[in-house]
Parts: C-alpha cells; structure tokens; sequence
C-alpha cells in the first residue's frame, strides 16, 4: 500500500498494532473460502501449505478474473488515483511480487514445479519468489516446531496441522471427511494427533447438525462414481457433468463413467491447465493424466485468447475438440460444464439431452440465484435434469449424486473422542449448539465458544 496516509487511517481501530509481526500463514487447502483473504496480506509474508494446495492457488489465479481477492500467489503493484482511490498499476511495467510458500512435500520435485511456480501468463512481469520445501512433512515458524498430515477433503492438498507451543499442542483438522479417496490419511491423522495429548482441537463443523440424522447422509464418492456411470451409460445425446472445478477425485469418477459408455470426456482450458500444474508432483489418485486417450480440451471460439490459454492449446492441439464437433456427434460426449461455463452450449446450439446436477447445493442467496439461472438455462436447452441444485445435499436418499467434503456429525464426534484434547474449539460452523449438547457439561474435554476481539486463555 503506498504512502502512509492509508495506515494513518487504521490506527484508531481496536485491532490495530503498531509493531506486530506476522511470522507466518498455515492454509489448510486452496478453495477460496480458505485462501482468498491471502489477497489481503503484506506480500512478504510466509505461507505454509502442502505443495499442491500452492499450485492450485497458482493455477486459480493465472487462469482467473483480476480480482484484487485472487491475489493469493502474486500481488500487483499499487498506486493512489487522482480522486484518492487504490488501483492496479497500469503501465504493467512494475512487476508484480510473488509471496514466498514453504511447501510440505515427501521429496523435492521436479524443476517443472519450480519453472510453473515462477512462469508469467500476464504481460505484467513477475518477481519471483521460489518455492521452499518442506520435507518429512514438518518444519518451523519462527520458534515453534509445526507439523502437516494430508486429509481426505473434495480437492488435492488438503492438510491438517500441529503446532508445538509452550503450553502445548494445538491442533487445527483443516477440512476433513472420512468417505473419499483418501480416507486412509484422515484416519492417520487422527491416530497421529491422538498421541500428541494436545492442549487444544481446533475442528471444523460444517455439517454439525443437532438433527443428528446420520442415515441420510452416508454416501460415499464410490457411490457417487456408481450412480454417474449408470446414468451416462443410459443417457441419448450430450451429457453435461456439473460439479465441483477442482475436485478431482469426482472427475476420474466422471472419466470413468465416459469411458465405460464409450465416450470422450470434455473438460475445460482451465481444468487442464490445473491438470498440468499438478501433474508435476508426480503420481497421485487424483491427478488423471491429460494425455488420457478419452480426455479433450474445449477450445471456445474467443475474440483473443490469454497467454496461458493460447500456450495451452497449442500444447495440446491434438486433444482440443470445438463445438462445431460436438454439434455434429453429441453423443460421443460428455461435458465437464459448470454455470458459468454455459454460455458455450449457445455455439452448441443443441437441444435435448442430459444434465448431471453433482455439486454441493446452494447454501446463501447468492449461489440460490445462480441455481435459479442454472435451472433457466437447463429448461432452455430442454435437457432431463439429474439432481437438484436447490435440494439440500442428498436430499433424495435414493440418488447419491454428490457427497460433500466434510465429515459427518457422527464423525466429528468420534474424531473428538479419538484424539482427546484438554479443550475444544469449534470452527467453520453454523451450529455450535452441537457441540454444546455434546461437550458443554464434559469435565474431560473444555468447550471453548470463540468471542470477536478477546483472546482465550487457558487455565
């Protein structure tokens, strides 16, 4: 931020500290209700995080809209307008500056990691920050020793932490489930955290519910990647499969299914471009090859094309199909399409077919009024609708289209009782009720309800 005048404003503020210093950020996984507000941050700062939570990070903001709350890799230079308002730099001539990652890995990667991590897809250059590895999944901040487990969530990377204090460990589970791929690592966690007789539990609890209705929610992804494969074996003509656009477990799923039904699977510039940063990690259940024989890369008719999506085609200029060729045999396909993808089926130009709902459901008034445009686009195009996108999740016991990325109630109540903190402090929750009714009156196991703008102490 240039100049003094905009810290001068902020100093009456309660929160403000004149001389306090940020020894480092801990990002569980790269969805941006986790890492945007890293746009927010001084560009020096330190952030730890897994190796594939960092390319992912980068992927979303190379390929992504320049919002000043994408900036969670590179941070563009500033200046003051003439009426006294912040903006980008617009000669394009400073470069932006890359905030340094120190990234939990097995064993140092290749040099493709390295050359993505600093590569530009902008005209505005970049002063690169390299990549610091962390092997053995450990390290420290500042004096503190931490350490990082992989978790099982709906995207790569995600991680679970420990932090070795003075007066204990604390312990933050990030965003965890126990039904995907990657259960295994939860279950490692658990056991892991466990030894570590920590002080604190810091658990999410997105699906806290004090309904405690713990049947209708006990799908899995394997069910989910049934029930996808048996509707695209028996669906006519073009198949869009809508779900979640880093969660690559439930892609494979989607391959699979088109595959098994003959067809080749469509995925976006963006998807593919993600597929390539994670494919130099090495190899993974999540990451599908994007040289897979059934895999295509849609190429949208663009007045002009960004860097990064006109190198990317060239890339791969054998695998990219256009819509004129999905026009002419739609039933050789299926789409890889979000809502915002959409606008794509107008070049389409089709009528008739299927359309797989497999997301999370609206859950604010935002994403309900993108589900009421979804549903306009869906009738508009006259497509025979699987799932709904206003249904709470699994609504429909009887049709497993998604499961989400977070453990359920029972789940979180055996996590809490396997790793037996001294205190527990419920986060990423609309319902602290549940863990009130649970561990309100424990005398084992201190229930901590978090209050804005006073620190907690223990005894």
């Amino acid at each position: 931020v240039p100049g003094n005048r905009w810290w001068q404003k902020l100093a009456g503020h309660p929160a403000y500290r004149e001389d306090f210093k940020l020894q480092g950020v801990l990002l569980s996984h790269a969805h941006l209700d986790h890492s945007g507000y890293l746009s927010l941050l001084r560009p020096d700062i330190p952030i730890y995080t897994s190796l594939e939570s960092a390319l992912i990070a980068k992927a979303i903001q190379d390929c992504g809209q320049a919002d000043f709350l994408a900036e969670t890799v590179y941070a563009k230079p500033r200046e003051v307008t003439n009426e006294g308002w912040l903006a980008s730099e617009k000669t394009y001539k400073i470069a932006a500056q890359q905030r340094p990652y120190h990234v939990f890995t097995d064993s140092v990667p290749s040099q493709g990691v390295q050359e993505f991590w600093e590569g530009v897809c902008e005209k505005r250059p970049l002063c690169p920050h390299p990549l610091t590895f962390l092997l053995e999944r450990h390290g420290r901040v500042g004096n503190l020793f931490l350490r990082f487990w992989p978790v099982d969530h709906s995207i790569p990377g995600a991680g679970a932490f420990g932090i070795d204090t003075p007066a204990g460990w604390v312990v933050y589970t990030g965003d965890i489930r126990r039904h995907g791929a990657q259960a295994g690592a939860s279950h490692q966690f658990m056991e892991e955290a466990a030894q570590l007789n920590p002080l604190v539990l810091i658990i999410e609890g997105t699906r806290a519910d004090l309904a405690d209705n713990i049947t209708a929610d006990s799908f899995t992804e394997e069910d989910v990647a049934g029930r996808i494969s048996e509707i695209v074996r028996q669906a006519e003509g073009l198949v869009v499969a809508d779900f979640g656009a880093r969660n690559l477990e439930r892609l494979n799923s989607v391959l699979q299914a088109a595959e098994d039904a003959g067809r080749f699977l469509v995925i976006t510039s963006r998807t593919a471009y993600l597929l390539e940063a994670l494919s130099q990690c090495g190899a993974s259940v999540f990451y599908t090859p994007l040289g897979h024989p059934r895999m295509r890369i849609f190429s949208k008719a663009r007045v002009q094309h960004s860097r990064w999506e006109t190198t990317l085609c060239e890339r791969y200029a054998h695998q990219c199909v256009s819509a004129t060729e999905i026009r002419r045999s739609p039933h050789d396909f299926v789409l890889c399409f979000s809502y915002y993808d959409l606008s794509a089926l107008i070049d389409i130009d089709l009528s008739g077919g299927t359309y797989i709902y497999s997301a999370t459901e609206a859950f604010n008034e935002e994403m309900e009024l993108d589900a009421a445009k979804l549903m306009n686009w869906i009738t508009q195009f006259s497509f025979t609708l699987f799932g709904n996108p206003l249904a709470r999740e699994n609504a429909d016991q009887q049709d497993p289209l998604h499961v989400g990325g977070h453990a359920r109630p029972v789940e979180l109540l055996e996590m809490i009782e396997k790793i037996k903190p001294r205190y527990l402090l419920p986060v990423h929750t609309e319902c602290f009720e549940f863990f009130e009714k649970h561990f309100g009156k424990r005398k084992d196991i201190g229930l901590i309800r978090p209050v804005a703008g006073k620190p907690w102490v223990c005894d």
